[in-house]
């Protein structure tokens, strides 16, 4: 087989895949729009964005921001489907790539690539029957393959190759934002309304996980003070 016809023969099955890909995205573009995973899932994103990327949040109005968010959520939604994989996996994606954000940092025309490459990730991980080849997505969306193989080691790094996580830790990582507020945001008409309760909800939610951090961090120095206290009065006793 000459180098013409190899050519040939993978730009073939490249347009094959974008087609497949398009009919499906196609098919579940906005269909989850309302839904309360993409929402609360959909702030943290934006939470990520007004830490990290504040001249962007402030530039445009709420819903152009989710949307924009959305749209990269059906996506993955659409490579999930290709791939017959559960479209529950977005959680794991999104939680996968919090941790990373969270040492990293992240701007909002990265924020495609990383959730992509946490895709790529968290499927090699969690689906035991879905061989993901990271060709396949770099046919799809057009990209030199060996770009994403480094930015699946930079992620994995980022991340500190730490998979492991739990339901639990799913079910409260999707459970950070309220489903009533989900409804009291969705009955708010005027983006700048949607916009003052949704930066208020983040503030005290922000305020709250630092008070159960500083109170975990304060029950883990009194733990380690009776251990000290305990290993010291064992010594007394030896004497």
């Amino acid at each position: 087989m000459t180098s013409a016809t190899t050519n040939n023969s993978s730009s073939e099955q490249s347009v094959m895949y974008q087609k497949i890909f398009k009919k499906i995205y196609e098919s579940k573009a906005g269909t989850n729009k309302n839904s309360w995973e993409y929402f609360s899932l959909g702030l943290t994103v934006y939470q990520w964005l007004t830490e990290n990327d504040p001249v962007y949040t402030h530039t445009l109005v709420l819903e152009e921001v989710l949307d924009a968010v959305y749209e990269i959520f059906d996506i993955i939604i659409s490579i999930l489907e290709m791939l017959k994989s559960n479209s529950s996996l977005l959680a794991p994606i999104v939680y996968y790539s919090n941790s990373f954000v969270k040492r990293a940092g992240i701007k909002h025309n990265q924020l495609f690539n990383l959730l992509l490459t946490s895709t790529i990730v968290t499927l090699k991980f969690w689906s035991e029957s879905v061989q993901i080849r990271n060709i396949l997505l770099a046919d799809i969306f057009e990209f030199p393959v060996k770009d994403i193989n480094i930015m699946e080691k930079r992620f994995l790094s980022g991340i500190d190759y730490n998979l492991n996580i739990t339901q639990n830790e799913i079910s409260e990582f999707l459970g950070k934002f309220d489903k009533s507020y989900h409804e009291r945001f969705q009955k708010l008409k005027h983006f700048k309304e949607q916009q003052t309760l949704l930066n208020q909800y983040i503030n005290h939610h922000k305020n709250q996980y630092n008070s159960k951090k500083q109170l975990s961090k304060s029950a883990n120095n009194i733990s380690t003070t009776s251990i000290i206290i305990s290993a010291d009065t064992q010594n007394c006793e030896s004497y």
